[in-house]
């Protein structure tokens, strides 16, 4: 029992630094943790920075909900957001030309620590493509999505290989996403 708590008290003590280390892999293998080292996103025009405030990714990851979140917007987005991968970060040849891109969204206003074990990814959520695999994908949801927090996990799949990153980031419904464009 004194062993399971040192190892929870030890895992929840992990700093943002440690979280989101890339590892030290050489060349290609620098990626393989996919952290989103080696791929670059772009929501809305607004390209994902790291997240690095510590109070910050503490309050994000007392929110069980799986991903390590090593990205961020600093502007609000729309709830329809148009997303763009492509290669790029550590080791730019990782993942290559884009194939597909997908994305696992989490509304962080709905965990409630006394019902849920867990946040689970809402549902009803799609990006599908504007035109090309490299241009821009927009999110389809089903319903419109409220004004909050919310973290983002995309898998951005390309000929190569594929990279993800989790971000976090606001939503504001009154906002219109970017008009389409295809690839940079």
């Amino acid at each position: 029992m004194l062993a399971t708590t040192l190892v929870l008290l030890a895992l929840s003590a992990t700093s943002q630094a440690d979280r989101c280390d890339p590892g030290d892999g050489q060349g290609e293998m620098i990626c393989i943790d996919r952290n989103g080292a080696c791929v670059e996103i772009t929501i809305d025009g607004q390209k994902t920075t790291p997240l690095t405030d510590e109070a910050v990714a503490k309050r994000i990851h007392e929110i069980k909900h799986g991903e390590d979140v090593c990205w961020k917007l600093d502007q609000p987005v729309s709830g329809s957001f148009r997303a763009q991968a492509k290669s790029g970060g550590l080791y730019p040849s990782f993942v290559g030309k884009m194939e597909q891109l997908q994305v696992n969204l989490y509304q962080l206003g709905d965990y409630d620590p006394e019902f849920d074990s867990r946040l689970d990814s809402l549902s009803g959520v799609s990006l599908v493509v504007d035109s090309d695999p490299n241009g821009t994908w927009q999110l389809k949801p089903e319903k419109p999505l409220p004004a909050g927090e919310y973290v983002a996990r995309f898998r951005a799949m390309g000929v190569d290989n594929w990279d993800g990153q989790a971000v976090y980031f606001r939503i504001d419904p009154a906002l219109k996403p970017p008009p389409a464009s295809g690839p940079n």
